[in-house]
């Protein structure tokens, strides 16, 4: 995983689950009353979201070495370009 991707899915997870709780606490306060089957629905999405998210921060932990690693390589690489 890149650094750009690991970003896309952080933000589409972090999205994921402030859009299932907004949905999920949108169902107390509906016109046509309390919904459970949605609410748990949502739920479960803001759920995933959270769990998604927790996985992507410890992937990020576990993974940064490498990724300084591959921007030094890159870095270098530009480098040696310009130089010629």
């Amino acid at each position: 995983m890149t650094r750009g991707s690991w970003k896309f899915s952080a933000w589409s997870a972090a999205g994921l689950a402030v859009i299932g709780a907004l949905l999920a606490f949108n169902k107390f306060w509906s016109e046509n009353g309390f919904d459970a089957l949605s609410f748990w629905v949502y739920m479960a999405m803001f759920a995933l979201g959270v769990i998604q998210l927790a996985h992507l921060l410890r992937v990020r932990r576990s993974d940064a070495p490498f990724w300084d690693e591959e921007e030094g390589r890159r870095a270098d690489w530009d480098q040696r370009g310009r130089q010629l």
